[in-house]
């Protein structure tokens, strides 16, 4: 919504003469209504909150459809959309780095999953295909529909706050992991060490800007590696821990990815679904479950107005 401007004092005294601003404003807030836009209500299982997300304005889409940058700067355009449209009961943030600083992947994925729900009554068009027949069909579902009562596991319970709480995990001797419930700050800073290339490279290969490898790193707060009486300690994700994860024995590399110790930090993650009938009549399983969604990328597909 617009802010109001103050009338200058040499107009203080024409009652009949409002600001055009209030005028969009009121206006603004008619359609809205006339739209049957709504506030979305989400609760948010690690910073423990109930938050009030706003709708998406045409504006705001224009601006992220046609903006040219690197996909961190992009990012932090669309986290600064979500801030804007959030009102949070019981916390508040200094400005978008603190709220990125204390944005972490289970919150930010039902925030923009309410933001999606705020915004659009459908979701993109999908072509889901059925596990049992390979029967296709095209769906285009409302938000809400992503959304089930084991959709969100589990809420923080630890005494710690997130940022404080960390388990580690010796992949073999000598060679610890430590790892830590990350923020969108770390993601943000391994996204701009990447190029746009290599981020649309890994995009196709792997369903996301990034690779398996720096998907793992984000949960990683430190590597300890203890050679005779000296303990070596990497911190830094992007100039230490990806490098040396990166060049690390294969046999290194598969026991550590097959580590489950962060599990315990995933499982906070939502689990979005959409429960499918098969529109096949002879098909023997005609309802299942599908569970490759991502309600950020279906936020941008039906912002972009990219359907596949």
């Amino acid at each position: 919504m617009l802010d109001e401007i103050p009338v200058p004092a040499a107009a203080q005294n024409v009652a009949a003469v409002e600001p055009k601003e209030t005028e969009v404003q009121r206006a603004l807030s008619a359609l809205a209504n006339l739209a049957g836009t709504r506030e979305v209500e989400i609760d948010l299982p690690i910073l423990r909150t109930k938050v009030y997300v706003q709708p998406v304005n045409g504006s705001e889409e224009l601006r992220l459809r046609t903006m040219k940058a690197s996909g961190a700067a992009f990012i932090k355009s669309f986290n600064k959309v979500i801030f804007e449209h959030c009102r949070f009961e019981g916390v508040k943030f200094e400005g978008l780095e603190d709220f990125q600083d204390n944005l972490t992947p289970p919150d930010k994925a039902l925030l923009v999953y309410a933001l999606l729900d705020a915004t659009f009554s459908k979701l993109p068009e999908k072509m889901i295909k059925c596990p049992t027949c390979g029967t296709s069909d095209t769906h285009s579902p409302e938000p809400e529909a992503l959304l089930h009562k084991d959709t969100i596991s589990k809420t923080w319970e630890h005494k710690e706050e997130y940022n404080e709480y960390e388990i580690s995990s010796e992949i073999v001797p000598g060679f610890k992991v430590v790892y830590s419930m990350p923020n969108e700050t770390s993601r943000i800073k391994i996204l701009e060490a990447k190029e746009n290339a290599q981020m649309r490279e890994d995009l196709e290969e792997y369903g996301d800007v990034l690779n398996a490898m720096e998907l793992f790193a984000v949960y990683v707060k430190r590597l300890e590696i203890t050679e005779g009486d000296e303990v070596h300690i990497l911190d830094n994700k992007v100039e230490q821990i990806i490098p040396t994860m990166n060049k690390m024995p294969l046999e290194l590399q598969a026991k550590l990815l097959e580590d489950t110790t962060l599990e315990e930090f995933v499982e906070y993650t939502p689990k979005f679904y959409l429960n499918i009938h098969c529109s096949n009549l002879a098909c023997e399983k005609p309802d299942f479950k599908w569970d490759k969604v991502d309600p950020e990328q279906d936020f941008f597909l039906k912002a972009l107005s990219v359907y596949n």
